[in-house]
């Protein structure tokens, strides 16, 4: 091991050395990687003059170490926190210096919006005694659960949200070193009262044993009560070793409800260096510990974007590159601090090369990808017009270090049209055929779900893909790309950034190619035909992006391919009659805030004005198709649902103008039947439904269209005026679980809707 730190300290030297911009002296501790280094690739050099010949790798690595020397050791990977707010800043900062695209007319626009619920941590402290001298070492806290109250609270340390005050939680007492399930399983609470356990986080590493035995382990030490925990990591490349996945996010203390709640943190052992110690064995001469622990909770939290439009020389058509900047404190210097970092380098190499863009640019920093994808489907729910004119969209996330003897490549990543017959890929194929042009090899890859704040375009029918430097198969083997390619863990700073920098460079060169050679004006990626409808939805009342188009992909697909743009009213924007002109459907998303009573439900609360309801009346009797969808829960993603909706009932506001009543209790099946022959049901037996999420209701006229075994009715048909009203019980109806069933009635909902 002090061979380890030799080689570190050496590391540090090379690589500062080359870099522009030096680590502050608050950096976070480096460990040196260990392997093969990716070789340098065989290039053929650009043409002279080429944008991209002006990538500089010592900027690059210069802007990541800007973003995680903001607040080391505040909290890992910690969104809509201050760190982000500060990070958001210093990209601004940034980009206010570039003269040439001031000239242009670049534009910063900075977004705020709500998260369900964020992490503020305060300070994090651990203070070691060792041959009689006390040494502070480097050490982080937990963000804990990112949707569940009950579980989150215990991460306050004062139990209470949204108090922003001060409130440290100090213990100390003897180290009791715990490196076997046998150790943890013969101690009694006698041998842990008032000592601080150092455990080695290999016994409890998800990505080794999976969650349940993970959470198993860490809930039988927690019950003991010892005063606190120190989770201790160390560094490795190798396949089936522990590397610290997940530890700061995700760590098996995050599903913990032990009686007792000892503050527990976590440090790296090469972090120990400071205090002597070395190796595990040195962890012994360690004899007492104090851990300073103070964080607060806030629901709903605060976080924010960033985006910078640069004019193009086309200001019909839009470019939009993204990479989510909620990772500043380090370790996220490569997920995503690389995707961020290029960004940067893509707005400096415009200005030195003094080009202007071909058509508009629109460089986004989103905030709170790592908590669901907030800033993207904030950014995309409150962009139509440019969503509309946007050529195509690139997410860069992200950078990876792979474990030794996985071999990676570039990813072009995305969510085709397949499962409605066309699953060819044009922009992912385009941008590495464009790719290939400079020498660079790239793959693309079409994936049925989630990928990062990419997949926020998808539901309005923008060609979108993420680029990130993997290997899917061989990196599932091993529990996926986080613990396969060294992120999400402890070591994700910018010494692995660095010792990726040939990889950097080509993910910075493949992002610039997409911004300089997009695809000429004729050339439409879209699947479908140019749209002759337009679908509304509205999301006036409802403050979770995850239940609109933004997050429903295929609903989206669904109506694109049968010829309708699909827009959306966001959060906050009440609707009006101008808005409902010339819609041939409206598809009302229920009344959701994040208030609960947990948080505090009395500090804000949505709901339908007089002047809303009324217009929406006047559209539907005037001959429109009006969808009124209800939820019991929130959602996230495919149809889990997360804590209750007090605000369900509100839809009556609504719903009672059409005679239709939403009532207390759920609707407990998971599946629905569908009753009568109607165009709506075509070619449908069945339907999936979150179970006890949809909300009843009763009809005083018209026809129910499909109901569950026991009686409940979930989509109901109710004429109104010269227009009709369709009533969905559960909005999991407007999302799937794979069967596609629900993708039946989207279609079927487009024909009818296109054909009244």
């Amino acid at each position: 091991m002090k061979n380890l730190l030799k080689n570190s300290l050496t590391f540090i030297l090379i690589f500062v050395v080359g870099c522009s911009t030096m680590p502050r002296a608050d950096t976070a501790p480096t460990t040196s990687p260990t392997g093969t280094p990716p070789p340098a690739r065989t290039s053929v050099p650009d043409a002279p003059n080429s944008p991209l010949d002006l990538i500089s790798l010592d900027s690059l690595l210069g802007f990541v170490t800007d973003l995680t020397a903001i607040q080391p050791y505040s909290g890992w990977r910690n969104s809509a926190s201050s760190g982000e707010a500060e990070a958001l800043d210093y990209a601004a900062e940034t980009l206010g210096g570039y003269t040439f695209l001031q000239e242009l007319g670049l534009e910063l626009e900075r977004q705020e919006f709500n998260v369900f619920m964020s992490t503020e941590l305060r300070e994090t402290r651990l203070e070691l005694t060792v041959d009689g001298r006390e040494v502070e070492v480097p050490a982080d806290g937990l963000r804990g659960e990112r949707d569940d109250t009950d579980l989150a609270i215990r991460f306050d340390s004062d139990g209470v949200f949204n108090d922003n005050e001060p409130d440290p939680v100090v213990v100390q007492g003897a180290v009791l070193l715990v490196r076997s399930e046998e150790e943890i399983r013969n101690l009694t609470p006698a041998d842990v009262n008032d000592r601080i356990v150092f455990l080695d986080y290999t016994l409890i590493d998800r990505a080794l044993f999976g969650i349940n035995d993970a959470v198993g382990i860490a809930w039988e030490l927690a019950a003991k009560n010892p005063a606190g925990i120190v989770m201790v990591t160390e560094y490795s490349s190798q396949i089936g070793d522990s590397h610290g996945s997940f530890i700061g996010d995700g760590s098996a203390f995050t599903w913990v409800e032990a009686a007792a709640n000892p503050p527990v943190l976590y440090t790296r052992l090469e972090d120990l260096s400071t205090a002597g110690i070395w190796d595990w064995e040195d962890l012994e001469r360690i004899e007492n510990a104090r851990l300073t622990w103070d964080a607060d909770l806030f629901s709903p939290g605060s976080s924010g974007n960033l985006i910078a439009h640069i004019p193009g020389e086309d200001s019909t058509r839009a470019m939009i590159i993204s990479a989510h900047i909620d990772s500043p404190n380090s370790p996220g210097a490569m997920d995503d601090g690389s995707g961020s970092a290029i960004l940067l380098e893509i707005a400096r190499v415009l200005n030195e090369a003094r080009l202007q863009p071909p058509t508009d640019l629109y460089l986004a920093w989103f905030g709170s990808e790592e908590l669901g994808l907030y800033g993207s489907q904030h950014f995309a729910n409150t962009h139509q017009e440019l969503l509309d004119r946007t050529t195509a969209a690139l997410q860069i996330d992200d950078l990876t270090r792979p474990l030794d003897g996985i071999l990676a490549e570039h990813y072009l990543v995305t969510w085709s049209y397949g499962r409605f017959g066309a699953d060819d890929m044009p922009w992912p194929r385009y941008l590495a055929d464009a790719a290939a042009g400079h020498n660079l090899d790239v793959v693309t890859l079409n994936e049925y779900a989630t990928y990062s704040d990419n997949n926020s375009f998808g539901g309005y029918d923008v060609p979108n893909a993420d680029l990130i430097y993997m290997n899917p198969v061989e990196m599932d083997k091993v529990g996926g790309v986080w613990p396969g390619g060294q992120i999400h863990n402890p070591y994700d700073t910018i010494e692995l950034a660095s010792w990726m920098r040939l990889v950097f460079r080509e993910m910075t060169e493949i992002a610039l190619t997409a911004v300089v050679e997009p695809p000429e004006a004729g050339l439409d990626l879209r699947f479908p035909e140019p749209p002759a409808r337009r679908a509304l939805v509205v999301a006036s009342h409802t403050e979770s992006p995850h239940l609109t188009p933004s997050n429903l992909t295929e609903l989206g697909m669904a109506l694109a391919v049968n010829g309708y743009d699909v827009d959306l009213l966001p959060y906050d924007q009440p609707v009006t009659a101008a808005d409902l002109e010339d819609t041939d459907l409206v598809i009302v998303l229920p009344v959701f805030d994040y208030p609960t009573e947990a948080t505090g439900i009395d500090s804000y609360d949505t709901g339908w004005s007089t002047e809303e309801v009324d217009a929406l009346e006047d559209y539907t009797r005037s001959g429109g198709l009006l969808v009124i969808a209800n939820t019991g829960h929130r959602m996230k993603y495919s149809l889990s649902t997360i804590e209750p909706n007090e605000d369900a009932l509100d839809m009556n506001a609504l719903a009672e103008r059409f005679g239709v009543s939403f009532m207390e209790g759920a609707v407990r099946q998971s599946s629905a039947e569908t009753l009568p022959e109607h165009p709506l049901m075509a070619g449908l037996f069945s339907l999936d439904l979150s179970p006890e999420n949809g909300i009843p209701f009763r009809m005083t006229e018209g026809e129910v269209l499909a109901a569950t075994s026991s009686g409940d009715p979930v989509i109901g048909l109710v004429p109104a005026g010269a227009g009709e009203v369709v009533i969905l019980a559960d909005s999991a109806l407007l999302n799937t679980r794979g069967s596609q069933h629900n993708t039946t009635l989207w279609e079927n909902l487009a024909h009818y809707a296109a054909g009244r």
